[in-house]
């Protein structure tokens, strides 16, 4: 199962791993504070699109399309897939600093990888 959360929200064990997916990275102060477990800057929108996107908060749309055309086109495919099996057997929590609860860069990667689990092949860790 997959969690988001913004950075401020409060932890739980029930969370699993805690992910940090903007692409800015995260002090270590900051990390150490709101409990993130992995800082994956890379796995966040290109930055001209999330600067982009902190300007023009309407355009939730064009953000997510934009972020997911570049996750299909980058280099961390199998990363993303590798998640999307994870998911179906674990929980982790996407954690984000977007202003909207639910239109957020948590949110769009959210989206991708439960597109993206309907064409994994299955967990053979099952």
């Amino acid at each position: 199962m997959i969690k988001i959360k913004h950075l401020m929200d409060g932890t739980e064990k029930a969370d699993g791993e805690r992910l940090w997916i903007e692409p800015v990275g995260l002090c270590k102060d900051m990390q150490k504070w709101c409990k993130v477990d992995h800082v994956l800057p890379h796995l966040g929108p290109p930055r001209e699109l999330w600067d982009w996107y902190e300007e023009h908060p309407d355009g939730y749309e064009c953000f997510r399309a934009k972020y997911h055309e570049a996750l299909q086109k980058g280099p961390y495919m199998k990363a993303l897939q590798a998640m999307a099996q994870a998911a179906q057997r674990e929980t982790f929590t996407l954690v984000h600093q977007g202003d909207s609860e639910k239109e957020n860069t948590g949110t769009a990667l959210y989206e991708f990888l439960s597109e993206l689990s309907s064409y994994c092949p299955p967990d053979e860790k099952e």
